[in-house]
């Protein structure tokens, strides 16, 4: 037999498919063999683990340091300086070696490393037990910098390991896209076969099927449909199926049906719409229909008739559905009869509603609101004589009222909104309170229904604003008492934390102590906390003191005394709250002798002096300096700490304001407050000059009591 070239042609597509396919899977294996090796050889993962814990030692080292310059004691030798120290150096000169150093290169920061190892092996020998604090906190600071330096170095190389893995990605998804695109191709190749290869089976089980297919239709049809008959007939309307559904309706089986013309099986099928119909059905047109007609034992019944064309076995038929609609026809005939009864219902409903419309108008005329409406257009259809006594232009024109025109004459009122402007009038519902003339308030409510009518409502709420901004002076009053109260407790907490401080302190060392505590050190120690536990006292009596001065009934009791003597004591104990701080106090050896309350006073030097030790950084320098000037005593508190930028000086005294270079540190911006008010008190002030990062100078003067003494200063 010979091939035809057909053959031929087909055999050699074959071919070409299965070595495109062999090509295709060999280069696919290639390029994800490429991709796993490259994903394989990556190794930023380990070079970023290493650059943290790198920085983590940095850290540790730092947290030593720290704990040194405190003289805190160590748990263990992996807490030590030195030790930690001797682990950076190693971890970092791993660092600086082989890839790590590459990759340190490469991103261009081997000089700062370089640079960094030096410092760290040349402050080897400063790491031992005579180390002081101030140089453990400078290689704190050191180590601290080399940790930051250390995490940009990690951020860099997340970033490049992140690009570096979008590249392998993008790689790899470009080589998966390659590989599919020929497995599709050899998928196509392979289903051509294929169809090849199963076609002349399709094509000989093709009858088979189509057999089948109209033996499954006729069991469907006559096993499952029940509730309705069904007929298949032929062009010359010979009964080819008849379903149960057919026998609950004319009462014949299928046996004595199938095979027989219609129109002998019963006289429905003789009716001359059904025979045309049925003839229809078979040409290819569908019909529907009802019919009206006494059952066999004489009861009313309406049939519905359904009539399509079928195709079958190439064969033209028709199929008709006929089910038994009689409880929905006089149902249908019920509500025909109702809709009757119910057009006089509504004509009557409608009377009705005219009438209570004409109520309502009436009850809308009497109403001690103002009421208007407008059609989808925007004419006026009524409005009430109360709406045309607002009147809030006085300018209200009785004839060509329109919407937008009643808006516009609201629009000029106080508390108006925009949205009375547009000139669309887009909106569901507005509500206003609007003035209509002086300490005249009204409610506008301009509410659209669904079918396009605007109603306004016009109402009197003068009483109502009345009282709503009487209630809101009260609430306001409240606010400030509240508010009062809270400035109360913060400064309770700011003026008790520095003797509370020293009773801790002195309190802390003689239980460290024990029983080694020398006789006059314990003898001091305790009257260290009786001085604190009379400056308690003193401050509670103070704490009264404030809160009389915010209701200003104050109680200012001078006396004669000893400022010199009363600030050398203050800064004593300040010295113990914050040993780190260097105060150093210029006063004449002669006492300096001043008319004041004390214990007001003493306030406010300690809260001159705490200000200035806590705005001076770490290791702050005072200088509280006294002397005298005719009449007047003078006592002025210096820092070189953060200062005051020059444009908040005015607001400094201010109850609870912060300078923003105060930020980060711990305050309630009450003290300075309060002790201007004590100045005040005392016919002074407390006068201040800074500058921003250069430091402060507060200064405060009182009246001298010894007139001797002020003639001499003189």
């Amino acid at each position: 037999m010979k091939r035809s070239p057909h053959n031929y042609r087909t055999a050699l597509v074959t071919l070409l498919a299965i070595a495109g396919l062999v090509a295709c899977l060999v280069f696919t294996v290639v390029r994800l063999l490429s991709v796993e090796s490259d994903l394989r050889s990556e190794d930023t993962h380990v070079k970023l683990w290493q650059l943290t814990q790198t920085q983590f030692e940095a850290e540790l080292l730092a947290e030593g340091l720290a704990r040194k310059a405190a003289n805190d004691p160590f748990t263990g030798l992996e807490q030590e300086p030195n030790f930690r120290l001797a682990i950076l150096i190693s971890r970092f000169g791993v660092l600086m070696e082989g890839s790590y150093g590459e990759l340190i290169e490469s991103l261009g920061v081997m000089g700062g490393f370089k640079q960094a190892y030096l410092q760290l092996t040349l402050a080897e020998p400063l790491f031992d037990e005579n180390l002081s604090p101030q140089v453990a906190l400078q290689l704190r600071a050191q180590a601290r910098d080399l940790a930051y330096m250390l995490r940009d170095v990690a951020n860099k190389v997340v970033l490049l390991n992140r690009e570096h893995g979008a590249s392998t990605r993008s790689k790899y998804l470009s080589v998966v896209f390659e590989s599919m695109a020929f497995i599709i191709g050899i998928v196509i190749s392979a289903s051509f076969l294929l169809l090849r290869l199963f076609k002349g089976v399709r094509e000989a089980q093709q009858a088979q099927r189509l057999l089948r297919q109209e033996q499954e239709l006729s069991d469907l049809v006559i096993n499952n449909i029940s509730n309705q008959g069904i007929v298949i007939f032929d062009d010359f309307q010979n009964c080819l199926l008849w379903n149960p559904g057919m026998q609950g309706l004319l009462g014949l089986g299928p046996d004595s049906a199938v095979g027989q013309q219609l129109q002998k099986l019963d006289p429905l099928f003789l009716k001359p719409d059904i025979v045309k119909s049925l003839a229809l059905a078979v040409q290819g047109t569908s019909s529907v229909f009802e019919d009206e007609s006494a059952s066999a034992i004489g009861q009313e019944r309406c049939l519905e008739i359904n009539c399509f064309p079928l195709n079958m076995a190439e064969r033209k038929l028709g199929i008709a559905f006929i089910r038994d609609v009689t409880q929905q026809w006089r149902a249908r005939k019920q509500a025909e009869r109702e809709n009757f009864d119910l057009e006089i219902k509504v004509q009557q409903r409608t009377a009705a509603l005219r009438q209570a419309e004409r109520r309502l108008i009436a009850a809308i005329e009497t109403a001690p609101d103002g009421f208007a409406a407008f059609d989808s257009a925007g004419k006026l259809l009524f409005a009430n004589e109360q709406i045309w006594a607002a009147d809030p232009i006085a300018i209200w024109c009785w004839e060509e009222m329109t919407l937008a025109t009643f808006m516009r004459c609201f629009a000029m009122c106080e508390g108006a909104d925009t949205r009375l402007l547009d000139p669309e009038l887009d909106f569901t519902e507005i509500e206003l309170d609007v003035v209509l003339r002086k300490d005249v308030w009204a409610r506008l409510s301009v509410t659209k229904a669904d079918g396009g009518t605007v109603f306004v409502r016009l109402m009197d709420i003068t009483g109502y604003k009345k009282a709503a901004q009487a209630l809101q002076n009260a609430l306001d009053r409240e606010r400030e008492t509240t508010s009062a109260y809270r400035n109360f407790v913060s400064m309770v907490s700011h003026q008790f934390r520095t003797p509370l401080a020293i009773l801790d302190s002195s309190a802390q060392r003689i239980l460290r102590r024990g029983p080694n505590v020398p006789e006059e050190e314990l003898v001091t120690r305790v009257q260290r906390i009786r001085n604190a536990t009379s400056r308690l006292t003193r401050l509670v009596d103070s704490v009264l003191n404030a809160a009389r001065l915010d209701a200003g009934r104050i109680e200012v009791n001078p006396t004669s005394c000893n400022l010199a003597g009363l600030v050398l004591d203050i800064c004593d104990r300040q010295r113990e709250v914050s040993p780190q701080a260097d105060i150093r106090v210029n006063a004449p050896e002669t006492p300096i002798q001043v008319y004041c309350d004390t214990i007001l006073i003493e306030q406010v030097v300690i809260n001159l002096l705490s200000n200035a030790v806590k705005y001076s950084g770490e290791t702050p320098v005072v200088e509280v300096k006294l002397w005298m000037d005719g009449s007047r005593a003078f006592c002025s508190v210096r820092d070189w700490g953060l200062g005051i930028p020059a444009d908040e000086l005015a607001k400094i005294f201010d109850r609870f304001y912060r300078a923003r270079t105060a930020t980060g540190i711990a305050g309630t911006g009450i003290g300075l407050n309060f002790a201007q008010k004590i100045m005040h008190l005392h016919g002074g002030e407390i006068q201040v000059e800074s500058y921003e990062a250069a430091g402060s100078l507060f200064t405060f003067d009182l009246p001298v009591s010894n007139i001797d003494q002020a003639q001499q200063a003189a």
